[in-house]
C-alpha cells in the first residue's frame, strides 16, 4: 500500500544503477575487441522493404553456418540481416563480489560493437535461446539502438532455476524431442549438433559460466524495464519445447512485461529447423514496425 510513495525513490535509484552500468559497459567497448570484423556475418538482399536491418541473436553453440538458411529465409524478406559468429575465449575476468553475468555480458557486448562495426544505428532484432538472453541485456545497456525485439524460446522465460535441471532439459529432453520430429526443411541437424559439441569442448569452463547463468535470469524482469524504455517485445514459444515448457511460461508473460506472446505448434530449436518459424518472427517485427 506504501509503495507509491515510494516510486520515485525507486525510479531514481534504477536511473543510478542504470547509467552505472552503461559506463562500465562504455569501458569495457573502448578497451576490449568482443567481436572481430571477419566474424560479423551480413545479408544484403536485392531489395530492402525497410531501412531498419534486423540483428539476430543465436542460440548457444548455434553459429551462422548451423543456421544459414534461417539467416536466407528472413533475408527473403527483403530484410538486410546481421549477424556474429561468438568467440569462445573469456574476455572478461569475474570477480566474486561483482555479481555481474560476465559470459552474457560478454555476449551483450559483442552484439553492439558488432552494430557500431557495421554502421548500424538501429536495428530490429531475433535472439533465440540464449541469444534472447544476451540480445536483452544489449538493449538494457543501449536501448537506443534497438527497435522493436522478438525473442523466440529465450534463456529465462521461466525464471531463475537449477542449473542441472537446465542441462538435462536442454541434452536429453529437448534432444529426444528433436529427433523424433525431424520433419525440418532447414539446416541440417547433424551440422547443427556437432557445432553444439565443438562449442562446448572449445572452452568448458566458458560453457559452464554461460548455462550457470542462463539458469540464474529472469528475463521477463529484464523485458519489463526495456518496455518502460520505449523497445517493442514480442516472445514465441514452441508448445513442444522441452528446454522452457510452455506450462511454465504461460502464466509468467502480461502486459507488463511484453507487447505480443505467440505459443505455436513447435520445439526449442524450431527456429533454426522450421522455415515457418523463421517467418513468423519476421512477421512479428514487420507487424511491431507498423503500430
Amino acid at each position: 500500500m506504501f509503495e507509491k510513495y515510494f516510486e520515485p525513490i525507486l525510479e531514481k535509484q534504477e536511473e543510478v544503477d542504470y547509467v552505472k552500468a552503461r559506463e562500465r559497459a562504455d569501458f569495457f567497448m573502448d578497451n576490449f575487441e568482443f567481436v572481430k570484423e571477419e566474424e560479423i556475418v551480413k545479408i544484403d538482399p536485392k531489395r530492402i522493404k525497410d531501412n531498419v536491418p534486423i540483428f539476430i541473436s543465436p542460440g548457444w553453440g548455434v553459429s551462422p553456418n548451423s543456421q544459414k538458411e534461417t539467416l536466407e529465409v528472413i533475408a527473403d524478406k527483403e530484410r538486410r540481416v546481421v549477424t556474429v559468429d561468438f568467440i569462445r575465449e573469456q574476455i572478461l575476468k569475474d570477480k566474486e563480489d561483482d555479481g555481474l553475468q560476465i559470459a552474457e555480458l560478454q555476449k551483450s557486448l559483442a552484439i553492439v560493437q558488432a552494430l557500431e562495426k557495421s554502421g548500424l544505428e538501429k536495428v530490429d532484432a531475433i535472439g533465440h535461446s540464449e541469444g534472447g538472453l544476451n540480445l536483452v541485456i544489449a538493449a538494457m545497456l543501449y536501448p537506443e539502438k534497438f527497435r522493436n525485439i522478438v525473442l523466440v524460446a529465450p534463456a529465462g522465460i521461466t525464471g531463475k532455476e537449477s542449473y542441472l535441471n537446465l542441462i538435462k532439459r536442454f541434452t536429453i529432453d529437448e534432444g529426444m524431442e528433436e529427433m523424433r520430429s525431424i520433419a525440418n526443411n532447414m539446416n541440417s541437424f547433424y551440422e547443427y549438433f556437432k557445432n553444439l559439441s565443438k562449442y562446448f569442448i572449445k572452452n568448458v569452463s566458458l560453457s559452464k559460466q554461460e548455462i550457470k547463468e542462463m539458469s540464474e535470469s529472469d528475463i521477463l524482469e529484464m523485458t519489463k524495464v526495456l518496455k518502460q524504455k520505449g523497445v517493442g517485445i514480442g516472445v514465441v514459444c514452441g508448445v513442444n519445447d522441452k528446454v522452457f515448457p510452455i506450462e511454465n511460461v504461460i502464466n509468467r508473460v502480461n502486459a507488463s512485461n511484453l507487447d505480443h506472446f505467440i505459443s505455436t505448434k513447435g520445439n526449442h530449436g524450431s527456429f533454426i529447423f522450421n522455415k515457418e518459424h523463421a517467418l513468423l518472427a519476421e512477421n512479428i517485427l514487420s507487424n511491431m514496425r507498423r503500430e
